[in-house]
């Protein structure tokens, strides 16, 4: 902030007759402090390095003294963007300052790496001495003219003073969400804009956020900001597991808003998403994986998901073979491949991927006896996704050579899935899929079973299952398919080479909303 005539911005020109120099009216840096420190560690409004710097609506930081000041003089510096003429002049408009942690954090390490003193809090006489050399003559000279008295602090700040012998008294005015929101965003930004900031100051400044896009969906709405989610991108692929960590649970955090879900996508997070699924700490693998989950139920997203190469870590870690994935991690990967595959394009990309058919396969006829009813959940997630594969040219040759055709069989027969279920009808859906004009399907279903199978069924009371079973049998006989059908109807919805879907089908596929999937938004997946 350099004038150009070697004074600070803020100090006046010195007069002619100030010839020999005079003692400053309030302390300079030390000339200790000539290392140039980074611009943001110097207060906009005194030029000297903070210590103990505050953000201030909207989402500035300053020396808190020197915002006080500005404050109780109900002057606003150049540099200070808020309006605190009027508006924060009395004690009913305070104005709130939120400390900003990591900063000072930043600040006191960089004097320590260079040997520097930390530096010392202004004084408020001294504050209010360099914004009175700030204003105008004629404000400058009314503010003297004023007595002491009439000058009253107008500044809340959240921090407790101790009187009545002792016991703490907090006065907080509590602050506006599109406060936090400015207040957090900056603190975050000063900590990681911080050039050799160390991985303890990323954590925290991820752990911040984390912990903020938690509790407040307005917050997680304001944050979701194209410079946060720029800076969110290298600590999700930092080597620190808790910078890792914390940053992949913010991406899960951020993602709950529905208006979050495409702005993240088109920042650029799938591609360091995908690379902590590959290879990233267990734990930040998992939030990873509800973080596809989370982005891909919004339908515009789906086909970046798959171009940027998260199907084959999503069938890895669905498959359990991503070191001790747990069963939520497990779930989370199968609803992100669910999602993901209801996008065309994407059914291909997984009918091709190495062993996708067999690993979804494997992971529909497993059974736990300790834990059936996660067994259950993701038997019921893989046959949804292998009915999706049904509806491409390439899905259903995949299912025919990973033998889904004697599997589904086996689950119809074995009792994994119930009569009448919902897995039950994507069972048979993916049959009706293959069995389209496919002479190949015919000799498999022969030897599978399929009629035997399929037969209660088709003679049941009705329901889209009936009919699909029908159909399917009827496509078996090499009958001809094109007659009306007297069901729910089959008519609504096509598949990519142009045959039909059930609307009644098309209801279930939707993956089921229970009570631990959803945040209080209504979001689709759970707050870390």
């Amino acid at each position: 902030m350099a004038t150009g005539t070697g004074r600070p911005w803020w100090a006046p020109p010195t007069p002619p007759s100030a010839a020999a120099p005079s003692a400053p009216r309030f302390p300079s840096p030390p000339s200790s402090f000539t290392a140039d420190p980074p611009a943001e560690f110097l207060c906009p409004i005194s030029g000297t390095l903070m210590a103990d710097p505050v953000v201030a609506p909207p989402g500035q930081t300053f020396e808190r003294a020197c915002i006080q000041a500005c404050a109780a003089l109900a002057f606003s510096p150049p540099a200070v963007a808020a309006d605190l003429s009027e508006s924060h002049s009395s004690s009913s408009s305070p104005l709130v300052l939120v400390p900003n942690v990591a900063l000072r954090t930043a600040i006191l390490n960089w004097c320590d790496r260079l040997a520097l003193p930390h530096p010392e809090p202004l004084s408020p006489d001294t504050a209010h001495d360099i914004v009175r050399r700030l204003m105008p003559p004629p404000q400058r000279q009314e503010q003297q003219q004023r007595p002491q008295t009439q000058v009253a602090s107008s500044v809340r700040v959240r921090r407790p003073s101790v009187v009545d012998g002792g016991s703490a008294q907090v006065q907080v005015q509590e602050p506006s969400s599109r406060q936090r929101g400015d207040a957090l965003e900056e603190e975050i930004m000063a900590a990681l804009g911080t050039e050799g900031a160390t991985p303890a100051e990323q954590a925290s400044a991820m752990a911040l956020l984390r912990q903020a896009t938690r509790e407040n969906q307005e917050v997680r709405r304001q944050l979701c900001t194209p410079r946060l989610l720029a800076a969110l991108r290298p600590m999700l692929l930092s080597p620190d597991a808790d910078v890792q960590v914390n940053a992949a649970a913010a991406v899960v955090n951020l993602s709950l808003e529905p208006e979050n879900k495409v702005r993240i996508v088109r920042s650029g997070a799938v591609s360091p998403l995908v690379d902590v699924l590959r290879g990233g700490h267990p734990e930040a693998r998992d939030h990873a994986a509800g973080a596809m989950y989370s982005l891909a139920v919004e339908d515009e997203n789906r086909a970046a998901i798959g171009v940027l190469g998260a199907i084959p870590p999503l069938l890895e870690l669905f498959a359990g073979a991503a070191g001790a994935a747990g069963h939520r991690a497990r779930r989370e990967a199968g609803m992100a491949l669910y999602h993901v595959s209801l996008s065309g394009m994407n059914r291909s990309k997984i009918a091709r991927a190495p062993s996708a058919v067999r690993t979804l396969l494997a992971a529909a006829e497993a059974r736990d006896r300790s834990s059936e009813g996660d067994a259950a959940a993701l038997r019921r997630l893989a046959v949804m996704v292998l009915a999706n594969l049904a509806g491409c040219p390439d899905g259903r040759a995949a299912l025919m050579d990973g033998g889904a055709v004697a599997a589904v069989v086996r689950l119809m027969r074995n009792g994994s899935v119930a009569p009448g279920s919902a897995e039950q009808e994507y069972c048979i859906s993916m049959l009706y899929g293959m069995s389209r004009g496919s002479m190949r399907f015919r000799g498999l279903a022969r030897a599978a079973g399929v009629e035997a199978a399929l037969q209660p069924v088709a003679e049941g009371d009705g329901g889209v299952g009936r009919d699909l079973a029908r159909r399917t049998l009827r496509a078996m006989r090499g009958e001809d398919d094109e007659g009306p059908v007297t069901a729910t109807g089959l008519l609504g919805r096509q598949w990519d080479d142009g045959s039909v879907v059930s609307e009644g089908l098309v209801s279930i596929r939707r993956p089921p909303h229970r009570s631990n999937y959803a945040g209080p938004s209504g979001s689709n997946t759970t707050q870390f």
